[in-house]
């Protein structure tokens, strides 16, 4: 019996899959060329309405992929060949599920014949992302069923995709040769409907009180879900802290809204000990800040509720005392809250806020030229802006010295799972899917960890501006205990120093470069580079040590400007 795939049925069943794809919101697919792969490829470059980029590297591709879903909120396609290509994209699938962000990853595979039998480049691609996924589908064999069958494929996993937990899919898909395509298009097939969006239940009511906290850690909210949240805020009296990554510290509401920036200056602080609120809802994932879990450790507020659609629900302090399963914009708009407005506790935070971000200020104006210098000099930048932030440092020094401001900032940081990889191919999908300038913020670690991914950037037409603080290795280990350990090598075994030039980066990548070692020098090269065409490499050598005493110098700052008494 004959094997062999029937080419017009293998196309025509792919391309009513990408047609209903593009019918259901995916407008691009992000390709790595392979042999097995060759019927998806065609097919979704013949499907109108979907643009396809192509990429060397599937791991640069995925966060590629992950980077153009946040800047569009739209879901994106991934298509790539059998065996270790698809392993690949675990990295970016990881972060996609823990963000919660659509997309529907396509990898081709060997047909069932082929498997187990030694055939090249076929390894065991079932449920591959494992639990990383909302939903695994092995489909059948390309062509051995019709159309129609595809088509409702594509709505039932684009459904899961965009769903109320949204977050990737994963299609296995076994393709016979012959993978060439047909001299002759397959006839167009008529769409089905696609599902309806989700409702959310009536939440529960929030507690009527006056002493109450949000707190906002990392999520994607539209413009509509900060407005909500603002305007919750507001209503309440209870004050945001806002993570930088949250979408509600930076923008127009701020200047009705309180917006607590210096929660990692603040929270440590005996004042922040005597203001323990009767209720914190924490939205969204686990804010960056670690003085924020320290101080529900300390403090163990009565009532500590979580508002997350992605099953989350953060409790690294062990606090939490209720969970809503709820998309946190979604729930501030329908929530029954307390009219309280400003009170003399909403007055309090604020007050703090404004006492502490003014002493940060003075601080860093008068500091050595660092990683807070480089955070001050973005800050000053006009917007609309996108800022991809790189985790380890960056976000860090982002959340420890960018004020709350009613100037447009929106701010991207893959805080799912919280690695440095795949920093610039996001930056790169972010600039990619906005119409604003786009800055990418990341230390030299993550920069080299994703060289792959930059050297696409004229190829993609991306216009991007780096910015690196190069402190020459894992400055974040500088603030462990174990670098003060005479036991221990700490430079070699955690710091690990690279002792690379990055200037050979921009030249790698056709990228223009700018050394910069002082504010003039940087705000110079942003002023020449953010928003101008092509891909632009300013970099910063940074000391880590300084960085550290930079950190504590501001916490100490903000615990006099707050308890004078205490440094007497």
């Amino acid at each position: 019996m004959s094997t062999a795939a029937d080419p017009v049925a293998t196309q025509a069943a792919l391309r009513a899959f990408f047609s209903q794809l593009a019918a259901g919101g995916v407008a691009h697919v992000a390709v790595s060329p392979g042999s097995r792969s060759t019927p998806l490829t065609i097919a979704a470059d013949r499907t109108a309405g979907l643009d396809l980029s192509i990429h060397l590297d599937e791991r640069a591709g995925a966060f590629f992929a992950l980077g153009l879903a946040r800047a569009t909120r739209r879901p994106v396609a991934l298509v790539c060949t059998s065996g270790t290509a698809a392993a690949n994209y675990l990295p970016a699938v990881v972060e996609a599920f823990h963000s919660g962000v659509p997309l529907v990853v396509l990898s081709a595979d060997r047909p069932p014949e082929l498997q187990g039998r030694g055939a090249a480049q076929t390894i065991d691609q079932q449920h591959l992302y494992g639990t990383h996924v909302r939903r695994y589908v092995e489909a059948a064999v390309a062509g051995t069923e019709p159309p129609e069958a595809a088509a409702a494929l594509a709505v039932s996993v684009l459904g899961t995709a965009v769903g109320p937990a949204p977050g990737p899919v994963h299609v296995n898909w076994p393709l016979r040769e012959p993978l060439e395509p047909p001299d002759v298009d397959p006839a167009p097939l008529e769409l089905l409907a696609s599902p309806a969006p989700t409702t959310w239940p009536t939440p529960p009511s929030l507690p009527d009180t006056p002493r109450g906290v949000l707190v906002a850690g990392p999520m994607d909210l539209d413009a509509g879900g900060i407005a909500a949240v603002a305007e919750l805020a507001a209503r309440t009296g209870w004050p945001i802290l806002a993570d930088p990554a949250s979408g509600l510290r930076r923008g127009p509401h701020v200047a009705d809204t309180p917006v607590v920036a210096c929660g990692e200056h603040l929270l440590p602080t005996p004042w922040a000990d005597s203001h323990v609120p009767d209720v914190v809802v924490q939205l969204g994932a686990m804010p960056t800040s670690k003085a924020y879990r320290l101080w529900l450790e300390r403090n163990r507020p009565a009532t500590v509720i979580t508002v997350d659609h992605l099953g989350r629900h953060p409790d690294a302090a062990l606090a939490v005392t209720d969970r809503v399963d709820h998309e946190p914009g979604a729930w501030a708009a329908s929530v029954e809250a307390p009219a309280h407005g400003t009170t003399d506790w909403t007055s309090a935070w604020t007050g703090a806020e404004e006492a502490a971000a003014g002493a940060v200020a003075d601080f860093v104006a008068t500091a050595p030229f660092d990683e807070p210098s480089v955070v001050e000099a973005i800050d000053a930048l006009a917007g609309p802006l996108n800022l991809v932030v790189a985790n380890s440092m960056p976000i860090r020094d982002l959340d420890a010295f960018l004020p709350a401001s009613t100037r447009p900032l929106r701010v991207v940081a893959n805080r799912g799972a919280n690695g440095i990889d795949g920093q610039a191919s996001t930056a790169l999908g972010v600039a990619i899917g906005s119409p604003d300038p786009t800055v990418l913020l990341t230390g030299d670690l993550a920069l080299l960890h994703d060289l792959s991914g930059l050297t696409a950037a004229d190829r993609l037409g991306a216009d991007l501006t780096v910015v690196v603080v190069d402190n020459d290795g894992g400055g974040i280990f500088t603030f462990l205990p174990i670098a003060d350990s005479p036991t221990v090598d700490h430079r070699r075994l955690f710091h690990t120093p690279h002792g690379l030039d990055l200037a050979h980066v921009a030249r790698l990548c056709d990228a223009s470069y700018t050394r910069v070692t002082d504010r003039t020098s940087l705000d110079a090269a942003l002023a020449t580079t953010v928003g101008r065409a092509g891909l632009h490499l300013v970099h910063a050598p940074v000391d880590a040590a300084t960085n550290v005493g930079l950190h504590r110098g501001a916490a100490a700052v903000v615990a006099a400007a707050l308890c004078p008494e205490a440094g007497r």
